[in-house]
């Protein structure tokens, strides 16, 4: 994985596709995105034959329907295989932008730039590409990697609170499953990270980054060890549907689903009522869990049934086992996750 990472350093882009002799690239991004930095890139790759493709901000882009409309602009724009794919925007334009590589012509190069903490720390690495279906997140996709990934710290300075804590949920998931001195120095830093203190920024940037790569490159495809990066999920990915991707985002969701996924974890005696409140209490610094009510749980659970991590019909999860460690868990008694969203606890 090429991953490069700074302050100001979009320009590199442009030695890339020189050194590459690219002569021509296929821009998709997003109206945000577009409105704050397209002229600016524009600027930088003047010198190659450019086509945009602009989609509306949000999860509901992450749509078969917009993988074919691109098609068909790919088609109308003789875009051939020489022609690199450049992601430039957070993870949903990351995933669309990925998907559309990895299928057009049986495959394009491509080249990431993520605009957010979230697609910088998190869709970033690892090669998952994919689109929402009926409701499913990611359950249509594939493992595609990009050819070069610039991590540009600048872009996060236009970013809202709201956009820092998204990414911190990643970020801190890094941490509890990997590196439990590393979550405690980031809640340590969260003034820090909100008033943008870039050289701390890029500190958990890296070790973000570092700890995921370590990860995907012993499990590149998802069959072993890179599962223990799906902690928050099985929950998160439920809220995030049950919302139809509108209420929460995906961060603020895997924050819920760690929350909720650890007080299972204390339930059934895979860690002990100290470290549950640790996790418990330096995550809600960032988001607050909710109470679910029996509708909203029966949803929930519908919905995580059909979560794409599953195996012969159970719920799978990863739960915290120790300071820094996780165990993919197949074996969760139902009623221990509605006990965990009935929030009685909270």
């Amino acid at each position: 994985m090429n991953i490069l990472i700074g302050e100001n350093i979009v320009y590199k882009l442009k030695e890339y596709l020189k050194a590459k002799k690219v002569n021509r690239l296929y821009i998709i991004t997003d109206e945000n995105v577009s409105r704050l930095y397209i002229y600016g890139l524009k600027d930088i790759v003047k010198d190659f034959s450019i086509n945009i493709y602009t989609l509306k901000p949000g999860e509901e882009s992450k749509s078969m329907a917009t993988i074919l409309s691109i098609y068909d602009d790919l088609i109308k724009n003789n875009v051939d295989r020489n022609t690199i794919i450049l992601s430039f925007g957070g993870g949903v334009v990351g995933d669309i932008a990925g998907f559309v590589a990895a299928t057009y012509k049986r495959g394009l190069k491509y080249i990431q730039i993520p605009t957010t903490l979230l697609a910088q720390v998190d869709s970033s690495v690892g090669g998952k590409v994919g689109i929402d279906y009926n409701g499913y997140k990611n359950i249509i996709g594939s493992f595609y990697f990009p050819e070069m990934t610039i991590i540009d710290l600048e872009f996060l300075k236009t970013l809202s609170s709201r956009e820092i804590t998204c990414g911190l949920g990643e970020v801190l998931k890094c941490g509890l499953i990997y590196d439990y001195k590393f979550f405690q120095s980031t809640i340590d830093n969260l003034d820090n990270i909100y008033n943008k203190r870039l050289d701390i920024l890029l500190g958990i940037i890296k070790k973000s980054i570092g700890i995921k790569k370590e990860v995907v490159s012993k499990d590149r495809y998802d069959i072993g060890m890179r599962r223990i990066l799906n902690f928050g999920h099985t929950i998160g990915h439920g809220i995030e549907a049950y919302y139809n991707f509108n209420k929460y985002n995906h961060g603020e969701a895997v924050i819920l689903g760690m929350i909720y996924e650890s007080y299972i974890a204390y339930k059934m005696g895979l860690i002990d009522s100290p470290y549950f409140n640790e996790i418990y209490h330096g995550l809600k610094k960032l988001m607050a869990p909710v109470r679910f009510n029996d509708g909203e749980i029966r949803n929930l659970i519908h919905i995580m049934k059909n979560d794409k991590k599953n195996f012969d019909d159970n719920i799978v999860f990863v739960l915290p086992v120790l300071r820094g460690k996780v165990e993919l868990c197949k074996n969760v008694d139902e009623r221990l996750i509605v006990e965990s969203l009935e929030g009685e606890w909270i």
